[in-house]
């Protein structure tokens, strides 16, 4: 099958272009050629920036490919052009979404369902808030995609994703847990740790996405992926810990603390004041989707950290020194007050 990814080097699209030229597929990939991949000759490589629709679109001119799958989509218009290059030349068109969709949603529930993306959506925040921004730009391209289908029949399928772990994940996120699980200091949990959250491990989107390949039931539709258990952030610092055969100390601390410091929530980049769980029923139903167990890629992401990533620490961990300093002072001031209230109560006897 001829499949053109965009995007398609760094984390997911990496690991996508291997499994399907595994699977003997002819691929294309579509970027702006910045980041080095080990693919050689076996992919045709096409230079451009998507976000430049007159360059995107001289690229691939009078190219067909069975499927399309867009891994980097940001924003409305990108789709459309997408729409307008693609029409009656791609059988399949797969978008990478996410679950930041349902963020912007008034009151959204927990679990989410895909019939949630529809719910009423907030008011932009007074402050510059990123996550807001990225998720109304997903959901601009979503509405893009299910407009054309509606209209034109165009063949789209929508994956919405949560966070990604696994192996080479750039952006560090789990690994700022694992790092400062090696070092023996103490971690902080914000609030105690206790927000919920379900993940997606990279080899589940995947595998997805390459079982479904031009399946028509999945035309016009959306799905989320995702982990099917539920964890706190406490229980995954904790399976960290047990699968590392590391000894731990967890010291709970308001989240409003650490916002008023210069390093704020950063260094616990998985810390939230509100569930985040996407329920993977539609998927499980509709395509047989069936996730990794959690234990089984948890542990496979912290042995390919500490076996085969070379770079730089996460830039988080610049405050680690600081945390252990916090730490230790948030437990001599917890421990003053908790006797200060025992003479008190021995006062009052």
């Amino acid at each position: 099958m001829k499949i053109l990814i965009i995007g398609g080097t760094r984390f997911l699209g990496y690991h996508l272009v291997h499994k399907l030229l595994d699977q003997g597929h002819e691929i294309t990939i579509f970027n702006r050629g910045l980041t080095p991949d080990d693919f050689g000759y076996r992919v045709r490589r096409l230079k451009g920036d998507r976000t430049r629709p007159e360059e995107m679109k001289e690229a691939l001119k009078n190219l067909e490919f069975e499927a399309v799958i867009d891994m980097i989509a940001y924003r409305g218009e990108e789709s459309q052009k997408a729409v307008e290059i693609f029409l009656d030349r791609t059988g399949h068109y797969i978008h990478i979404s996410s679950g930041a969709v349902y963020i912007v949603t008034r009151n959204y529930p927990c679990p989410l369902q895909e019939e949630d993306f529809d719910r009423e959506v907030i008011e932009e925040p007074k402050a510059p808030d990123n996550l807001w921004s990225y998720g109304l730009g997903k959901r601009e391209c979503e509405l893009v995609l299910r407009q054309a289908y509606q209209e034109k029949g165009f063949p789209a399928t929508i994956f919405r994703l949560p966070i990604v772990i696994g192996e080479r994940d750039y952006t560090l996120r789990a690994y700022s847990y694992f790092i400062r699980i090696r070092d023996g200091g103490p971690i902080l949990m914000p609030d105690g740790g206790l927000n919920v959250f379900t993940y997606v491990y990279q080899g589940d989107v995947i595998e997805t996405i390459a079982n479904n390949l031009l399946n028509p039931r999945t035309f016009g539709q959306a799905y989320n992926l995702a982990m099917e258990e539920i964890i706190s952030l406490r229980s995954f610092v904790q399976t960290v810990a047990q699968i590392m055969g590391r000894e731990i100390e967890m010291i709970d601390i308001p989240s409003r603390l650490l916002q008023s410091l210069p390093c704020g929530l950063s260094i616990s980049p998985f810390s939230s004041r509100r569930p985040f769980v996407l329920s993977v029923n539609k998927a499980k139903r509709e395509l047989s989707y069936r996730s990794t167990s959690f234990i089984i890629w948890l542990e496979k992401t912290i042995n390919w950290f500490f076996s085969s990533y070379s770079g730089m620490p996460p830039d988080n961990y610049r405050w680690r020194s600081l945390e252990i300093s916090l730490a230790n002072l948030f437990v001599l001031k917890v421990e003053e007050v908790r006797k200060q209230l025992l003479e008190q109560e021995v006062k009052n006897g």
